[in-house]
């Protein structure tokens, strides 16, 4: 029979571990772990509240003397040993090992979030195995001192074991970003073996990385830019630099952060630029030598606009004015001469524009001008004022329409389309500067008023002396809806009524 009154010994039981020892990658259940670790707080958050608050909610129980038990008796098999009561600790104390039994489940609980955060973000490799493996055997000491109710010595152990992850959680993420920089930094160098290098580096630390799979992919690209490039520079020796152009642009496509290219394309389009500016120039002057001013012309303009200043190309332009500015202007002279004949003053304002275009010191065309803007003026005034001759009702219109007639009876020439625009004007003017009498009937109610006159009260008849042209009759009057009506003046017109027939509802 085994002897029962030995010690027992607790067993150590892995409260920092979720079972057995994991892989090295972040693979399991982050789940599990998650639902393990908020049973765990939750049942030491729950036993310390309950040893605190018991003692308000319960009332106190009488105290009854246990029955006494033989000493021979034997406990149950599988049964705790019976505790004495001079073991139980004094309340305080009790008090102070549930706190000290919370802190030590805080600490764990960072061990236990550090370690998944450690999972998820790292590759735990040989970079980080030895201080991995030291964080938790300080861990596995708080699980046993936590076991053992040592809870101080818990509470240090889990801190110390939190305190190692996270220390290897910021050497792990520096790693990778100093081992990233200096794999982008030999990719700029354009040296695939550092890149690959130091890129491997990287993912042994963290692989699930934006940054690194974008610098693996430029990585990747080094080999064909490096080829494209020395075709690159082979073609702008050579002066084909829309090939050259074409090739960079591949670059571009392949990896836009390619150090260099921007300026290498700069460069190609600069050459690109010079070689056409040297071929326009030299069409020019071979134009020019042969009499073509206006294609010499084309060739030097283009070149201005590829380079806008260029002293070749300005002295181009000069020639061809110095050679062929006297042939245009006399072309354009006798043009304007036969527009003015045909009173095709438009046209003749035109021709003598560019001829002072060419040279503003010109007499002739400015004179010409002057002459053939005031023949188109007059004649398009006098047609409007034609066109709209029921406003001379109007003293205002017609005074000005006096005006203008007389300013074009003073031009010179005066050809056959002007004198008969001033002849019908003239008749017009006659014709609305004679008043005609006109006979108004109201209803002595009616308060009417005429534009171009005023207020002409109530009545039941007026007669008027109006020149002929539009008016406008209003007839207003208290409880009718006013009335408006328009009239043309003329000779012999009949009567016109004006009455405010329309009573408003009340």
């Amino acid at each position: 029979m085994p002897d029962d009154s030995g010690v027992i010994k607790p067993r150590a039981v892995a409260l920092s571990h979720t079972g057995g020892e994991q892989p090295a990658g972040p693979t399991g259940s982050t789940g599990h772990r998650w639902l393990l670790l908020l049973i765990l707080l939750g049942a030491i958050a729950a036993i310390a509240a309950l040893f605190i608050a018991a003692p308000n909610w319960v009332e106190p129980l009488e105290v009854v003397s246990p029955q006494p038990t033989p000493s021979n008796a034997t406990p149950p098999p599988g049964a705790a040993p019976r505790p004495s009561p001079d073991d139980q600790p004094p309340p305080f104390q009790a008090l102070r090992r549930e706190q000290a039994r919370t802190e030590a489940g805080g600490e764990l609980a960072r061990f236990v979030e550090l370690e998944l955060k450690l999972r998820e973000e790292l590759k735990v490799g040989a970079w980080a195995e030895a201080p991995y493996d030291a964080a938790r055997n300080l861990a596995q000491a708080g699980d046993e001192a936590f076991v053992a109710e040592r809870f101080d010595a818990a509470i240090d152990q889990y801190r110390q074991a939190a305190d190692a992850l996270a220390a290897l959680i910021g050497e792990g993420h520096a790693q990778f970003e100093n081992a990233l920089t200096q794999g982008l930094a030999a990719i700029d160098e354009r040296d695939p073996t550092a890149a690959e290098d130091w890129l491997r580096e990287a993912g042994e630390i963290k692989l699930d990385s934006p940054a690194l799979a974008s610098a693996r992919q430029r990585a990747g690209h080094l080999p064909e830019i490096i080829t494209k490039f020395r075709a690159a520079r082979n073609h702008e020796l050579a002066g084909r630099w829309d090939q050259a152009l074409s090739t960079y642009q591949a670059i571009r496509t392949l990896d836009a952060d390619t150090p260099g290219l921007g300026e290498a394309i700069a460069a190609a389009r600069r050459g690109r630029s010079e070689q056409a500016l040297r071929e326009r120039l030299s069409a020019g002057f071979k134009a020019l030598e042969q009499g073509q001013f206006e294609q010499a012309e084309r060739s030097f303009q283009q070149a201005l606009k590829i380079d806008p200043g260029n002293a070749s190309a300005e002295g181009g332009l000069q020639q061809i004015a110095d050679q062929s500015e006297l042939v245009t202007i006399a072309e354009l002279r006798g043009q304007a001469e036969r527009h003015a004949a045909a009173e095709q003053w438009a046209e003749a304002a035109e021709a003598n524009r560019r001829i002072l275009a060419l040279d503003a010191n010109i007499q002739f065309a400015r004179v010409g001008l002057r002459q053939a803007e005031a023949q188109s003026q007059a004649l398009t005034t006098l047609e409007r004022i034609a066109a709209g001759a029921e406003r001379l009702s109007s003293d205002a219109l017609y005074q000005e329409a006096q005006d203008i007639l007389a300013d074009a009876k003073s031009l010179s020439p005066r050809g056959p389309v002007l004198a008969v625009a001033i002849e019908r004007m003239d008749a017009l003017l006659r014709h609305h500067g004679t008043p005609v009498p006109v006979l108004l009937r109201s209803d002595d109610a009616t308060e009417v008023l005429l534009s171009n006159v005023g207020p002409l009260g109530r009545f039941s008849e007026k007669r008027l002396e109006l020149r002929p042209g539009a008016y406008t009759l209003i007839g207003s009057r208290d409880g009718c809806r006013d009335v408006r009506t328009e009239i043309s003046v003329q000779p012999r017109m009949a009567p016109v009524e004006i009455r405010c027939l329309e009573v408003l509802q009340q």
